[in-house]
């Protein structure tokens, strides 16, 4: 009996007994939100008129974003935000790890100082730059002033243009420490034979950037560039205390549109519909990264 009893309960005959707890965990906090946020897109749902209630509206607040300019203006300005911050994190990522992943002196500092955005919390991070481009009393015009490059101060955060480069630069500084922890790694998995081969062969240093070590790291390259747009595609936490989305939504990007929705207007219906518009978004590119990754394992 005891024989029996064991084997119906063994991992072989019923794992989903032992899977259990991890389906239940999964369930409630991944399956059960996500759920409520395509629920909520189809209702209209508007805390600050209780008297219309909670009605069921279908597709009409995605019909709704679709026909809205504001939308696709924010579409676009969020997919160039991102763009910048990630053109910024993967060009001074690669150049950072190149030259320390030669021999240099002082590179455990460096190491050390390069931790310094990866340890730091991002909303800390985002109101002490804040104060660096403050336009009257920031430490950027300071310095700006004192070296003789600007006359006058410069409103970092009061201008559309400037904002909008001032926060991608905020979070690109986030963001550094992965790019170059990532492109060192795969710098130093490079066989040195290789690029002593291609030395002796008479080629220069570009050549060998362009014909050895870029194909050589081109699916950590896919990765961590993926990886880096999915994260500052949905960043909240550089924006929203450096400019609310200002000036006049220079910064607004979908997911701080979402939040304005939500619990700015408090249409609950409009924010979930913007949420899944980001969830579907963001779907798709990691579909399209998972196909990338597997015709660069073919290859």
């Amino acid at each position: 009996m005891n024989y029996k009893l064991k084997q119906s309960f063994s991992p072989e005959r019923s794992p989903l007994l032992y899977l259990l707890p991890m389906i239940l965990f999964m369930g409630i906090m991944i399956a059960f939100p996500i759920g409520r946020v395509f629920y909520l897109s189809l209702m209209e749902n508007q805390l600050t008129r209780p008297e219309l209630g909670v009605n069921f509206v279908g597709l009409d607040n995605y019909l709704s974003l679709l026909l809205s300019n504001e939308f696709w203006a924010t579409l676009f300005r969020t997919v160039g935000w991102t763009s910048l911050s990630v053109i910024l994190k993967v060009a001074a990522g690669f150049g950072i790890a190149w030259l320390l992943a030669k021999e240099i002196g002082f590179k455990k500092v460096y190491m050390f100082l390069l931790m310094v955005p990866w340890v730091t919390p991002m909303v800390v991070a985002a109101v002490s730059f804040r104060w660096i481009y403050d336009g009257e009393f920031g430490t950027l015009n300071y310095i700006l002033r004192s070296i003789n490059l600007i006359e006058s101060n410069i409103q970092w955060l009061g201008k559309a243009a400037n904002a909008f480069m001032a926060t991608a630069i905020v979070d690109m500084w986030l963001g550094l420490p992965f790019m170059v922890l990532m492109f060192l790694a795969g710098l130093q998995s490079i066989p040195k034979e290789l690029k002593e081969s291609a030395n002796i062969d008479g080629a220069n240093g570009m050549q060998v950037l362009r014909h050895i070590i870029l194909p050589m790291m081109k699916p950590i390259i896919l990765v961590a560039t993926t990886l880096s747009t999915i994260w500052t595609f949905n960043s909240f936490g550089v924006i929203w205390p450096m400019t609310r989305g200002g000036p006049v939504d220079a910064t607004t990007t979908l997911v701080v549109e979402a939040y304005v929705q939500s619990f700015g207007s408090f249409d609950l219906g409009m924010g979930a519909a913007i949420a899944v518009v980001i969830f579907v978004f963001l779907m798709l590119s990691t579909i399209v990264y998972r196909r990338l990754l597997l015709k660069q394992e073919q290859w």
